[in-house]
């Protein structure tokens, strides 16, 4: 599989959580009847990396306490700071993401004590679908929230801009690496349907036992739950400025540099307590960053890309 270059678009030290999910998922793969060594399943146990789980509650208006996480709605942002634009246009607002209510569950102390994490998209084109381009979105952190105000819709904004408002609340969650990132590709090569014989079944009790009551792609952090191929080769394409057409001829390139990001936020656009899928169907926005900046803390230089089926 990993001799062509993937579709574009699936070293940690182990964590004490304060319950059972890690070792679940460790006894899990211990013991799962598969042909894999003892000493290639130890290893994938090493690549076990915590995330943020996210789930949302549907709103029927937008009451939620000022600074509270969200998707929708109209954005609290400081009194300050304008409803933001690009290119005379009114930008929608996707999401906020306030710390203080994800931090106890940043088990790696990635993401600073305090803070809101934005997310705005443009809108265009005859769909009036979300815009996947880089140069089409703002995304920011901003850490000082002491002078928040919930900011009207600018009367020059689309009407399709409204998106329907949803609670975010988060839990901790567990992650592997995507079937296709490259952290995998040696079991890949090993061994002969990997993907049916070991990380479908491993995906699925993630999902089902891990994260028992969540059936979405919203996360923080972890390994990408990617759509197609793992969302930091496409991060690494768009760095290197390669095109679709030299993607399969640069592939080395994009796969070496891919290892120098990571996963920061994922947005699915297929929840159904929100109507984000009006503009992004059954896709999901993944925001990335460089390694050495998210273990920085710098969030200068966040990435965007979309993935759908």
């Amino acid at each position: 599989m990993h001799n062509i270059p993937p579709k574009t678009q699936k070293q940690y030290t182990m964590i004490n959580f304060k319950n059972s999910k890690l070792e679940k998922l460790i006894n899990f793969i211990r013991k799962s009847d598969n042909k894999l060594t003892e000493d290639d399943r130890e290893k994938i146990i090493k690549l076990i990396k915590p995330a943020i789980g996210i789930s949302t509650i549907k709103m029927e208006a937008d009451n939620l306490k000022i600074g509270g996480s969200k998707i929708g709605g109209k954005p609290d942002l400081p009194k300050d700071v304008p409803w933001p634009r690009l290119n005379g246009n009114d930008l929608v607002f996707f999401a906020q993401y306030n710390i203080l209510e994800l931090k106890k569950f940043d088990v790696e102390n990635l993401l600073p004590e305090k803070g809101m994490f934005y997310i705005f998209i443009g809108i265009g084109g005859e769909w009036n679908g979300f815009s996947m381009e880089q140069k089409d979105c703002k995304i920011f952190l901003i850490e000082n929230l002491e002078d928040l105000e919930r900011k009207e819709y600018p009367p020059t904004l689309n009407l399709e801009g409204k998106v329907e408002p949803a609670q975010i609340l988060y839990f901790e969650s567990l992650t592997i690496p995507d079937d296709e990132n490259y952290k995998l590709i040696e079991f890949d090569e090993k061994y002969e349907d990997f993907y049916f014989h070991f990380y479908q079944y491993t995906a699925d009790y993630i999902e089902e036992e891990i994260n028992d009551f969540e059936n979405n792609m919203h996360q923080l952090l972890g390994e990408d739950r990617s759509v197609q191929s793992s969302i930091v080769y496409e991060f690494s394409r768009i760095e290197l400025k390669i095109s679709d057409e030299d993607y399969s001829e640069k592939w080395t390139e994009v796969l070496e540099n891919s290892k120098t990001f990571s996963n920061l936020i994922q947005l699915d656009c297929h929840d159904s307590n929100t109507n984000l899928s009006k503009f992004g169907g059954s896709g999901v926005f993944y925001i990335g960053l460089k390694t050495n900046e998210l273990e920085k803390k710098d969030f200068k230089n966040l990435m965007i890309s979309f993935q759908t089926t």
